[in-house]
């Protein structure tokens, strides 16, 4: 990821931009202009998650087949970034006096860090203050052949729940008794939790659906042993119709149905949902450059999945919205992921709309 931060450093510095690289490898980037008001932020990440055994096409090495540039990463979201770089580099005045970049590092990851676990934009933002007051968050968010605008992004309530129970040998007959099987009280635990409703929000007739997830299970020690603790990691995902606190007091609902369970449950940092008001300038700046650029009305939408817009609205007031060349969940975190290089050339002409001071 150093590398990948160098190698940005270097597009950034010639297309005009003072740039620093932070002992995260996030990437920011600044250029003032002669005319213009106000500053404006691009940003997005350049991480990623592994690949899995399942693609066919190799994962580390960019293909070009038909339209489409299959590689990790290419969808989410270094598709969308080389679109930007390009939109920079031929962009000779700007609207704004000032553009800032953010190309954030950890955000499909975290990382440890004096024995506290950051993402990359939320570490930055943390330790440094941006001058813009808007800007974009260049995610996927093509529907159709057709770019949506996403005016904000969901929260997560995460959640672990850990069961104890009794260790014992499974080849004393009288086990049941002197032992206590905590998966087996984790089975109970999950089913309380499994009750919970779901969040659903509907933008000008785009709905999302949220509901809690069980993503990690951890139990036992032996398979002779009966396993005195079983834990689990959990999300409940909602949306802006919700609110963190409201969340969390469901999950705490369920789980205080339990009897005869000993567990103890930790939340983690809250993550909450935001959304943008659509009379703000930012939403008109996003609808008219795709009008200008491509001749039609991008719908708007909300995101279920968080983004590091969800930090720069919480951390720095940014009014952030998101679209991208990207397909979202369509082609994201899957085997063979790809982009549409047709949507990437779009990308590029919409931020060069966005961006000139004679659009």
């Amino acid at each position: 990821m150093r590398r990948c931060a160098e190698f940005l450093a270097s597009q950034l510095e010639e297309c005009g931009y003072s740039v620093k690289v932070d002992n995260l490898s996030n990437v920011y980037a600044s250029r003032e202009f002669s005319r213009g008001e106000g500053a404006f932020l691009i940003n997005t990440h350049f991480d990623t998650i592994p690949p899995s055994r399942n693609w066919i096409r190799k994962a580390l090495q960019v293909t070009v087949e038909n339209d489409c540039l299959y590689g990790l990463g290419t969808s989410d979201s270094k598709g969308g970034i080389a679109a930007i770089l390009c939109a920079l580099r031929d962009l000779n005045e700007s609207r704004f006096k000032k553009l800032e970049v953010l190309f954030s590092n950890y955000e499909d990851n975290v990382t440890l860090l004096d024995g506290k676990r950051w993402g990359g934009a939320r570490y930055f933002l943390t330790n440094n203050k941006l001058e813009s007051t808007m800007g974009i968050n260049a995610e996927g968010t093509i529907q159709g052949d057709r770019f949506m605008v996403s005016l904000g992004c969901g929260g997560r309530v995460a959640f672990d729940v850990t069961v104890i129970g009794k260790e014992a040998h499974t080849a004393e007959p009288s086990w049941r008794t002197l032992g206590r099987n905590a998966i087996y009280d984790m089975m109970k635990v999950i089913d309380e939790l499994r009750k919970m409703p779901g969040g659903k929000m509907t933008i000008d007739g785009y709905t999302v659906h949220t509901e809690l997830n069980v993503s990690v299970i951890q139990g036992g020690t032996a398979i002779n042993v009966v396993p005195g603790e079983c834990k689990i990691e959990c999300e409940r995902r909602f949306l802006a119709n919700e609110n963190w606190d409201e969340v969390k007091m469901m999950v705490e609902s369920a789980l205080g149905a339990l009897r005869d369970v000993e567990y103890k449950v930790h939340f983690y940092e809250p993550q909450r949902a935001y959304l943008l008001d659509r009379a703000n300038p930012v939403v008109a700046l996003a609808i008219g450059s795709v009008q200008r650029t491509l001749g039609y009305t991008p719908r708007l939408r909300i995101d279920a999945g968080r983004t590091d817009s969800n930090h720069l609205d919480e951390l720095a007031g940014i009014k952030t919205f998101i679209m991208g060349p990207g397909e979202g969940t369509t082609a994201e975190h899957k085997p063979d992921e790809y982009v549409s290089m047709r949507r990437l050339e779009e990308f590029h002409r919409i931020m060069l709309t966005m961006l000139s001071n004679n659009s």
